[in-house]
């Protein structure tokens, strides 16, 4: 996921904005880029990527370097024993001053070793006239004492080895990416529920196209009649049934209007926008996908689709490295059941000089006199007895394990379940669709002969109304299998996992008006 797409669907929106306080254009592509920068689930799927890269910088931190560092004042007033030797070097109390200073770098490597560096300055002098060798060099002479050591630790059970010193940082790059994944398979459906939402507008609008070419057929007949009456060619009583038609679809007019308006603000909803935002969502743009334009065609082979779905889902691809996570994590707990067995070796370097004044400090390394040189090596070793956390923690990486793939497994079988669903709403789709249209245009031939009739006084008025419901019956019949339609198209690209796309060598997604009128290919 990219910020990217935030932005540049915030500067769709201004645009919108400023091409006019009343109309926001409604054309699907222009919508789904806007989405993207208003849905409050995108921008909730955004965040949970970005909590995932907090999550990975704090595993990565295990491997950063480690600056130390003190200092010490201490000052020290003892009344001595009369017994005490040196009572009689003193005229009161021995006044001791201490001053100590440290600074060390640590940084633990992937290879699993650990480089330790510190260097320790201390410094020491009190009232007492004599030195530790018993010279009399007078009261308060400083005593430097500097001390550098670099120490190198090696596990050799219990944390050994760059696989598990990297373990939890692997896992939590896999987690990111898995994240990452699913947040992007997520906004798919939010670009589905667009997609819905947009096809019943545009349905509702041209419904209430429908209703209103209906009422205004039913004006036309009223006043066809109307003449037919002065004319003495039909009763008058045949205007009163008109009128009541006229009424009703009136009446059906409204209710298409109200339809219209619900959709218009669900899909600002679904877009993420407010209610003044919605009712400025101009008229849609854009037509019902037709069965050429899409792509499809007879006896499509359902293993294709299942394929695409595959290589494209990225839920799929989100649980494989959830499950690549856990294990890494799981062969972490297994050594974490071993032994701590730490090999250290180190070598120190350092000296000690007398005297007081900055110089004396800085000479401590570089004389000879006092010079202190070491090296050595170390074990450490420690064990639980019972050792139950590291076997508890193992017990729920090895469930977690099998969960995830359990859990895998059956997504897959879902998957396939959904992908089969969907070609089989496809094809239904594609049917009705046919259907519908065959019904729509012999409506059309018989209402347009039964009005040739009417007007020659072949036919009743009952029969003319009659026929105009059908057509309009049929006129929505062929309104709801075309939405059906489009959204078939839409729901398939979702089970496949098509339906939003990255840029190639990119984190931004690729809109286009293909993916909500084509069918996916391979």
């Amino acid at each position: 996921m990219n910020n990217k797409i935030v932005l540049l669907s915030l500067l769709v929106f201004s645009v919108c904005i400023s091409y006019g306080q009343n109309t926001i254009p409604a054309d699907i592509v222009t919508l789904s880029e806007l989405t993207f920068g208003t849905n409050p689930i995108i921008k909730r799927n955004i965040l949970t990527v970005s909590n995932a890269e907090g999550g990975l910088k704090i595993q990565t931190s295990a491997f950063d370097y480690q600056l130390t560092s003190g200092l010490s004042l201490t000052r020290n007033n003892l009344n001595p024993f009369e017994a005490d030797p040196r009572s009689s070097f003193l005229t009161g109390d021995l006044n001791s001053r201490f001053t100590g200073a440290s600074v060390g770098l640590q940084r633990k490597f992937r290879s699993s070793f650990t480089v330790n560096l510190s260097v320790d300055y201390t410094m020491m002098n009190d009232n007492f006239p004599l030195n530790r060798f018993n010279q009399d060099v007078g009261a308060f002479t400083q005593e430097h004492i500097v001390t550098s050591t670099l120490s190198l630790t090696q596990p050799l059970l219990r944390g050994r080895g760059k696989k598990i010193a990297t373990a939890l940082e692997e896992a939590s790059k896999l987690n990111l990416e898995s994240v990452d994944d699913n947040a992007e398979f997520a906004n798919s459906f939010e670009l589905l529920q667009l997609g819905t939402a947009y096809w019943q507008y545009v349905a509702a609008y041209k419904s209430l196209e429908v209703f209103e070419q209906n009422e205004a057929r039913v004006r036309r007949v009223l006043e066809i009649t109307q003449e037919l009456v002065k004319a003495d060619k039909k009763p008058a009583g045949d205007l009163a049934q008109i009128q009541a038609d006229l009424a009703s679809q009136e009446r059906q007019t409204k209710v298409a209007e109200q339809a219209l308006y619900s959709a218009k603000l669900n899909l600002g909803r679904v877009i993420g926008i407010s209610e003044e935002e919605s009712k400025r969502l101009g008229n849609p743009a854009d037509e019902f996908p037709s069965i050429i334009e899409s792509g499809y065609v007879n006896n499509l082979n359902i293993d294709d689709f299942k394929e695409i779905a595959q290589n494209n889902r990225l839920d799929i691809i989100a649980a494989k490295k959830t499950q690549e996570a856990i294990e890494l994590q799981l062969n972490l707990a297994q050594n974490d059941k071993q032994p701590q067995l730490d090999l250290t070796g180190f070598v120190s370097y350092g000296g000690m000089n007398m005297g007081n004044g900055l110089d004396r400090a800085l000479a401590t390394f570089s004389r000879n006199e006092g010079r202190d040189v070491g090296f050595g090596l170390g074990l450490r070793f420690s064990f639980p007895v019972n050792n139950n956390l590291a076997r508890g923690r193992f017990i729920q990486n090895e469930v977690a394990f099998k969960d995830q793939e359990i859990a895998n497994k059956n997504l897959q079988r879902n998957i396939d379940l959904n992908v089969s669903i969907a070609m089989n709403n496809l094809d239904n789709s594609v049917l009705i669709l046919e259907k519908a249209l065959e019904s729509l245009e012999f409506y059309q031939e018989v209402f347009n002969n039964e009005q040739v009739k009417f007007q020659n006084g072949l036919t009743t008025l009952l029969n003319l109304i009659l026929f105009q419901e059908r057509l309009t019956f049929a006129q929505l019949d062929y309104l709801q299998a075309q939405q059906q339609f489009a959204n078939a198209i839409i729901n398939l690209r979702y089970e496949t996992g098509t339906l939003l796309l990255k840029k190639d060598n990119s984190t931004a997604v690729n809109i286009n008006r293909e993916l909500f009128y084509t069918i996916p290919s391979n």
